[in-house]
């Protein structure tokens, strides 16, 4: 009889534990709840889209597009501090930065940077000012550029 009545009591848990995975978490359900659009693409801002900067190609500042390079202004200055990467220096592609300009601050319209701004070539100002301005969806309006003490009138993207 101890053999039946162990086997009527594991037929009780067994009910029981389904009573309990069937009555959920006490969430009620609903209907269909619309929403936006799931998030697609990789996560972490910009990698794998592309992004675009601008470097020295016999001269002249052209822009290069990467991938990798976060959303903001301020990623896309770092890429320039970083200088072309190996592909693009075999392509010919240079920078007139200093090694380490350090970006200190850049907004939509201004960009603060760690050297004097009066001692940087023409490209290197347009380097900073057309990566500043592609990175908020085009290459026109003007920046102004700060750094070193040091204050440049607002210019637009020459290159």
């Amino acid at each position: 009889m101890a053999a039946s009545g162990g086997a009527a009591m594991k037929r009780v848990l067994a009910l029981v534990a389904v009573l309990v995975l069937a009555s959920g978490c006490g969430v009620r359900p609903s209907g269909v709840i619309p929403g936006e659009n799931a998030p697609s693409g990789p996560p972490n801002g910009n990698i794998g889209h592309p992004a675009t900067v601008y470097f020295v190609l016999n001269g002249n500042v052209v822009p290069v597009v990467r991938t990798g390079v976060g959303d903001v202004a301020a990623d896309r200055v770092r890429a320039l501090e970083r200088g072309p990467d190996e592909d693009e220096r075999a392509g010919g592609y240079t920078t007139e930065l200093p090694p380490s300009f350090e970006p200190i601050a850049i907004g939509v319209s201004d960009a603060e940077i760690g050297v004097n701004v009066r001692e940087l070539s023409p490209n290197a100002v347009a380097q900073i000012i057309c990566t500043v301005l592609a990175a908020g969806g085009g290459v026109s309006g003007t920046i102004t550029l700060s750094g070193g003490g040091q204050k440049l009138p607002p210019r637009a993207c020459t290159r």
